[in-house]
């Protein structure tokens, strides 16, 4: 499938390609597209949000092969994949698949373990629950486990920004990235062969994809660096952006 996409920088930079989480779209990314200016980025939405029809079920190899196939229509051989969270899932799996197209690899309060039967179990309690209710009763309490107490507390127009975009995703796109997210490979033993170079970003207080999650991707990527971005939570990219961008860019400039 060929993804709806948002290009934007300068058309002549490094491409990178910004995936978005899960249940947002890639105008999650938009806090980022100033910082980005030199680079020609590429921000997609996978299937089923933004502006990307819902072909369901599907699997985060689907994700995959569908962002192989937009970056050949764009004519991008070579690409840096920034991925969030989902994004994040789909980033090292593609790095796995297609390492040829990938100049460089930035992994964002993501992990490479799959779920543990506890998650999928919450999984399909989930799949459930928007069924009978919908999106927007999910996405409140989603949102107050995902985000940093600072940003609940002190940043409003950050938390309405971000339940705005996951509003706009329908009911049925949900459920099926759910799925896809329940049954997900693990990644681990796929880390230690990356040869890209690595940067891993996390914010200091996710609670969904913790820390220790990510300081145990950066030991088994050879040459991997660790970035903590303050005061944010499981979406640093948009709870501490001005962190984030200038971590983001400093890596993106060395490559």
């Amino acid at each position: 499938m060929k993804l709806a996409v948002r290009e934007s920088g300068d058309p002549k930079g490094l491409p990178v390609v910004l995936l978005h989480a899960f249940p947002l779209s890639g105008a999650m990314w938009e806090p980022q597209l100033e910082a980005l200016k030199a680079f020609r980025t590429v921000v997609p939405d996978l299937r089923g949000f933004g502006g990307t029809p819902l072909a369901a079920p599907w699997f985060i190899e689907h994700a995959v092969d569908d962002v192989h196939e937009t970056l050949s229509s764009l004519g991008v051989d070579q690409a840096v994949l920034i991925g969030l969270s989902m994004g994040g899932y789909v980033a090292l799996r593609a790095v796995e698949k297609y390492p040829s197209r990938v100049k460089g690899l930035v992994l964002c309060d993501t992990r490479a373990e799959a779920d543990a039967n506890e998650n999928k179990i919450k999984r399909a309690a989930a799949v459930d629950f928007v069924r009978a209710h919908g999106v927007g009763p999910f996405v409140g309490p989603f949102l107050n486990d995902a985000l940093a107490p600072k940003t609940l507390s002190e940043r409003p127009k950050v938390v309405e920004y971000l339940r705005g975009v996951a509003e706009k995703a329908s009911p049925e796109a949900v459920m099926a990235a759910l799925a896809a997210l329940a049954a997900r490979a693990d990644m681990t033993a796929a880390l230690p062969k990356i040869t890209a170079p690595t940067c891993v970003i996390v914010g200091s207080q996710d609670k969904l994809t913790p820390l220790v999650l990510s300081e145990a991707m950066r030991a088994r990527v050879p040459g991997a660096e660790l970035h903590v971005i303050p005061d944010a939570g499981h979406f640093s990219s948009a709870e501490n952006p001005a962190a984030f961008n200038e971590r983001l860019v400093s890596f993106l400039r060395r490559l």
